[in-house]
């Protein structure tokens, strides 16, 4: 009995975090799409809400979270590939149902020709499968943390993989250049980290020796 509540808390819990994160994620990457040109002068706010948008619209800010599930929720390699997939596609879900809202109902752009049914389902299939595979590795690397600090690396390699896709002319504005900033620090921060995690692992052997 007192299991069957332990796992129905577990879940619970798994369940107001996946859609409280995945809200915000949705909406706020919606809101990065329809931005409307960051060369252009913004006031102090907007610029904010859109260097938020624009960084948790990021392919490494969706990993991150999908890592935080893994390590926060998952109790073992096959939970916290469940739990990234699932987190993932509540994500990807809000962000589709916002982005439908948004367009039918508040924008006042030109908005793009319909396409075909075919086309949306093939459109809706390599989204969510893409975002579903990220969900499996971001969810597994959380995990994996808790027993391996260094897969760190792994979203260290994505950050860098982030800003070559950024390219240059992402520095001739300051959200691009706050995002880009924003990403070098997070790489610096992580081998900062685990500089410190390995000097500690070896002194730890020395004293055991």
């Amino acid at each position: 009995m007192k299991n069957n509540q332990e796992f129905k808390n577990h879940w619970k819990r798994f369940i107001i975090f996946s859609l409280s994160i995945g809200l915000v994620v949705g909406i706020f990457s919606v809101i990065s799409d329809h931005i409307p040109s960051i060369g252009e002068k913004m006031m102090g706010l907007e610029t904010a809400i859109t260097y938020l948008a624009v960084m948790i619209n990021s392919l490494p800010v969706w990993f991150i979270f999908a890592m935080i599930i893994g390590y926060k929720f998952a109790r073992n390699i096959k939970e916290a590939l469940f739990f990234g997939a699932l987190y993932t596609i509540i994500a990807i879900t809000f962000y589709f149902l916002f982005g439908y809202i948004y367009e039918s109902f508040i924008y006042e752009g030109v908005i793009p020709v319909s396409t075909s049914f075919k086309d949306q389902l093939k459109v809706y299939a390599e989204w969510y499968g893409a975002s579903t595979a990220g969900g499996l590795v971001g969810g597994a690397l959380g995990y994996l943390f808790k027993k391996n600090r260094f897969v760190l690396l792994f979203l260290v390699l994505g950050i860098t993989l982030q800003l070559f896709v950024n390219g240059a002319r992402s520095w001739d504005n300051p959200v691009g250049i706050a995002q880009n900033v924003s990403f070098c620090l997070m790489i610096i921060s992580i081998f900062i980290y685990l500089s410190i995690v390995w000097k500690k692992n070896r002194n730890k052997k020395q004293s055991l020796a």
